[in-house]
């Protein structure tokens, strides 16, 4: 079944104008004329510096999502020189299954000897879109809020995060096709801390569901602190889930793992904090993954 695409312009006489149903399980397209906001592109050393960031907040789980919707100009082309100017470039993103509403808004900055920034919210208001579609699916079981944790995104926020399934298999050395199956779900998570100290400590709770949203797997996982720079930072990265394996004459089967929640916290001086978004990830069929 082929996937639905929506298109919101955002045009530079300051309307919006929809194409297409926003439905859950689809696709968003945000067009931006860059018109409506570009006096913060600045030219220093004869290249163009700024930026146009959409942001994203899917409802009711609060995700939010961002992305680029300007792409850079270079000068020349093999290889590509300097940066001249910017152009508009749609930006894409799917749309949760279990989302009712759509929050958009744009951020335009530059920043050379100075700083410029620039919004476009409607007068702090923001740009609502309602979803339709489908019935939303919410699992019976989703990762609680705990209750001694205080949300404070200013405190504790993600950075970087993904979800995948992969099949980790070894590949033939000489070559071909592999052998048999190791499926395993991924998960990458950056969290950034405003202040940490000796003693801190960033967890997530996490949740891997089949494709009827039962709960098969529940853990709490430790971030690992890795150090300083433009932020304090905490992270995990490896193996999630371990799914079903197959090699020649043994077959160890083990439910599809299809949606993966998880929920931040970060404790200092004796209190927790989390951003206060239940995250969330769809995952492909095991059967599709090679």
């Amino acid at each position: 079944m082929a996937t639905s695409i929506a298109t919101v312009q955002f045009q530079k006489d300051w309307s919006h104008r929809q194409e297409g149903a926003i439905e859950r399980g689809g696709r968003l397209k945000i067009d931006y004329d860059k018109g409506r906001l570009s006096r913060c592109f600045t030219m220093w050393r004869g290249v163009e510096f700024g930026d146009i960031i959409a942001y994203l907040r899917f409802h009711p789980r609060g995700e939010l999502v961002r992305g680029s919707v300007v792409a850079p100009v270079h000068e020349g082309d093999n290889p590509p020189g300097m940066v001249i100017g910017h152009m508009p470039i749609p930006w894409e993103v799917p749309i949760p299954d279990d989302a009712t509403q759509a929050e958009v808004w744009f951020h335009h900055f530059s920043q050379t000897s100075s700083r410029c920034d620039a919004w476009d919210s409607g007068f702090g208001d923001n740009y609502w879109f309602v979803i339709g579609g489908a019935p939303p699916r919410v699992p019976a079981q989703p990762v609680s809020y705990r209750s001694d944790a205080r949300t404070s995104p200013d405190r504790v926020n993600t950075l970087e995060q993904s979800a995948t399934k992969i099949n980790a298999f070894p590949q033939p050395t000489g070559g071909g096709s592999r052998q048999g199956t190791d499926l395993q779900t991924m998960l990458k998570v950056v969290a950034w801390v405003k202040e940490t100290t000796y003693g801190a400590n960033a967890w997530i709770d996490v949740h891997v569901f089949d494709g009827q949203d039962r709960l098969i797997q529940a853990q709490t996982v430790t971030l690992a602190y890795t150090g300083l720079g433009p932020a304090f930072r905490y992270e995990f990265s490896g193996k999630m889930y371990q799914g079903s394996t197959a090699t020649p004459g043994s077959v160890q089967p083990k439910p599809d793992a299809r949606k993966v929640q998880y929920r931040l916290y970060y404790e200092i001086n004796f209190q927790v904090y989390t951003d206060g978004i239940l995250h969330q990830f769809e995952l492909q069929e095991d059967a599709v993954t090679r």
